[in-house]
């Protein structure tokens, strides 16, 4: 293999596994996809080590030093989209069907996938926050406190985003204004009990993708990975009951809890 093409290659492997981590993909995936592809590229002696944030590679070409790339995943999101089609990269690769040119443009359209609109968020939050407060107690008179508190959550979120404000701060001011909202309500409307319709709201913002793959890393073997992101659900989770207990202690101190 020329030296252009090996750097080319390392490079797609690369990409691909940042791909898969940037949107939401296991540690084990990462590794395993990455190591699949430069097996089929012909790149050799090939080692990777993933951890959730961070891909640590190494490869070598005979004739030449050896050549080491790290990699850093500062943010993760979700978008199963683009995990499938890397996926299905990896195994056309696999299959001899893809070379590396057709192969960093099926990568480049993978990574440019669109997102959900920020209206279809919306509705997903308003729609899953009534349907949770119903599921875990609620009357039909506590779906749209929960739909409501669910959109100001949405909102928040969002707005929040677009400023790049972390997750943590984030996850208070939305659980604050959500809880705030089914108080005053309840306050107004006796028939509403606000804790059904919190505890709807609030399951839009848990962190179960966080918490499911922080389990799957562990069972895995990948104890680091996994540790990382269960203490990065707890603090979501920490964040989000933050957020409850000071819009009750607020409500309290205005008399209306």
């Amino acid at each position: 293999m020329a030296d252009a093409l090996f750097d080319r290659a390392l490079e797609l492997v690369m990409d691909a596994g940042q791909t898969l981590l940037e949107n939401g993909g296991e540690v084990f995936r990462a590794q395993q996809t990455m190591e699949i592809m430069a097996a089929s590229l012909g790149v050799r002696d090939f080692h990777v080590y993933v951890l959730t944030n961070g891909i640590f590679a190494s490869a070598h070409l005979p004739g030449r030093d050896a050549v080491s790339l790290v990699r850093h995943v500062p943010t993760v999101s979700v978008h199963l989209g683009r995990v499938e089609a890397v996926n299905e990269l990896s195994r056309e690769l696999a299959a001899g069907r893809l070379g590396v040119v057709e192969a960093e443009a099926r990568l480049n359209t993978a990574r440019t996938l669109p997102r959900s609109t920020p209206q279809l968020e919306i509705l997903a939050c308003v729609v899953g926050a009534a349907g949770f407060a119903y599921l875990f107690g609620g009357t039909l008179a506590d779906m749209p406190v929960a739909a409501v508190a669910g959109l100001l959550e949405a909102l928040v979120c969002q707005q929040f985003a677009r400023h790049g404000i972390n997750r943590i701060f984030t996850d208070i001011v939305a659980a604050f204004c959500g809880t705030i909202w089914a108080i005053a309500v309840q306050t107004v409307v006796p028939a509403v009990n606000a804790n059904a319709a919190i505890i709807g709201a609030l399951m839009v913002l848990t962190p179960g993708v966080a918490l499911t793959m922080g389990v799957r890393d562990i069972l895995n073997g990948d104890y680091l990975s996994g540790s990382i992101r269960l203490l990065d659900a707890l603090l979501i989770a920490g964040s989000i009951a933050g957020g409850v207990v000071l819009g009750w202690i607020m409500a309290r101190g205005w008399g209306v809890a």
